[in-house]
């Protein structure tokens, strides 16, 4: 949100729509050589590689991870202490790089109803209660929480809407995408600490110029998030929107980038677009989400804060603690043996909770995509690479200290 709500002119149109349309003739030129059909996207397609769903809720079964009463194991389940001889090397989780695309327009001043509704937001945006928390100081909190609570194998990076107290936005975030360290967690807490929330909200530009620089930056490696927040509606180009959220945020997940989106309070009226970008960004909260264009204020793929009742602080940390567990994935590196070559039928993968207890076996289950109900591990197709898949896959993510580990030279355990 911003107030008062400010239409930009054509005639005043904002630098970063001039750069995207630079960039979309670019990639156009790019996809016609290599026999795009549309030569109008902003990005063109490819694959992540990933099997369909890895990740995903998978079955409502059991958690596919075998136990000492051996439910989830199949009859022969993996015996480290077997006669076989075994190599078990700790799995390496596949990275991931999350761009955090963040408002930080005036009516992130306001505190949060019940205190400060959001009509009188709109129109006063003010700390109206200095002795509460405003909707900026319970974000940057949040955030600094997540951000902690990240592993170092992840990278993060912040970049702002707007940068000018105004409309304008930056191809280049205030702080890259890097991995987070202690010196990039010290970088990105004191680009929040910064921020004094002020302007309008160009929710199209920050995130088409987030996609492109996930998208184009070298070095930026697994999995891609962009995470959008914003406690408002586009005020600055909002003739851009419908192109944006039917082929922008589309084609940015052809080529492995996923979608975020948390609203905050303010953000009533946009319920439909947000639900929107999270649908077309590939992180429905739901299958059966609403995501149509109207009503405007009807949508619920995203994270909606909104809602009467709400604690914002809460629920912003439950959404961003959702969001990490996601990033984590299910995605493991197939270890190389230290001699010789490695015998595909002879891997197993065991799981090791962080509150102790023997590990787990975990069974190859092969019988469907992991969006059809397997429940266990499967390879990638060149078998280079480990998911895991369905409520196997939910357990570790929830369990973010939990150990995976990859046993060579014992005969695959199969569901």
């Amino acid at each position: 949100m911003s107030s008062p709500k400010k239409q930009m002119s054509h005639a005043r149109r904002p630098q970063w729509l001039v750069l995207a349309s630079t960039t979309a003739a670019a990639v156009a030129l790019s996809a016609a050589a290599c026999g795009g059909d549309d030569g109008i996207s902003q990005f063109d397609a490819g694959s992540s590689g990933q099997p369909d769903g890895a990740g995903s809720s998978g079955s409502s079964g059991n958690l596919g991870i075998g136990d000492d009463s051996g439910n989830g194991r199949s009859d022969a389940a993996f015996n480290a202490d077997a006669a076989c001889a075994v190599t078990t090397v700790e799995a390496k989780r596949a990275p991931a790089s999350l761009l955090f695309v963040i408002d930080r327009s005036g009516s992130m001043n306001c505190n949060p109803p019940p205190t400060t509704t959001s009509a009188v937001c709109e129109q006063f945006p003010i700390t109206a209660d200095t002795t509460k928390a405003s909707k900026w100081t319970i974000t940057r909190n949040a955030l600094k929480a997540a951000l902690a609570a990240m592993p170092a194998t992840n990278s993060a990076g912040i970049s702002l809407f707007n940068t000018d107290d105004d409309c304008a936005v930056l191809p280049t975030p205030g702080v890259l995408v890097k991995p987070l360290d202690p010196t990039q967690k010290t970088a990105l807490n004191a680009s929040l600490d910064a921020v004094t929330p002020k302007g309008f909200t160009p929710i199209v530009g920050g995130a088409t110029l987030g996609y492109q620089y996930l998208h184009t930056t070298p070095g930026i490696v697994g999995k891609k998030f962009l995470v959008l927040i914003t406690d408002g509606e586009e005020t600055c180009a909002p003739d851009q929107q419908e192109g944006f959220v039917t082929t922008t945020v589309q084609n940015a997940g052809l080529v492995g980038i996923k979608t975020f989106v948390i609203g905050a309070p303010g953000s009533e009226e946009n319920r439909a677009f947000l639900s929107r970008m999270a649908f077309n960004g590939g992180t429905a909260r739901s299958a059966a989400c609403v995501h149509a264009v109207s009503p405007a204020n009807a949508g619920d793929c995203h994270f909606d804060l909104t809602n009467s009742g709400v604690n914002l602080a809460t629920e912003l940390n439950a959404a961003l603690d959702s969001i990490s567990r996601e990033a984590l994935g299910c995605e493991f590196d197939v270890p190389k043996p230290g001699s010789g070559t490695i015998d595909y039928g002879k891997v197993n993968v065991l799981y090791t909770p962080s509150g102790g207890g023997a590990a787990r076996s975990v069974p190859q289950d092969n019988s469907a995509g992991c969006t059809a109900g397997a429940d266990g591990w499967q390879y990638s197709a060149d078998r280079s690479k480990i998911f895991l898949c369905g409520n196997a896959c939910n357990t570790v993510k929830a369990d973010q200290n939990g150990r995976v580990d990859v046993a060579l030279g014992c005969t695959t355990v199969v569901r």
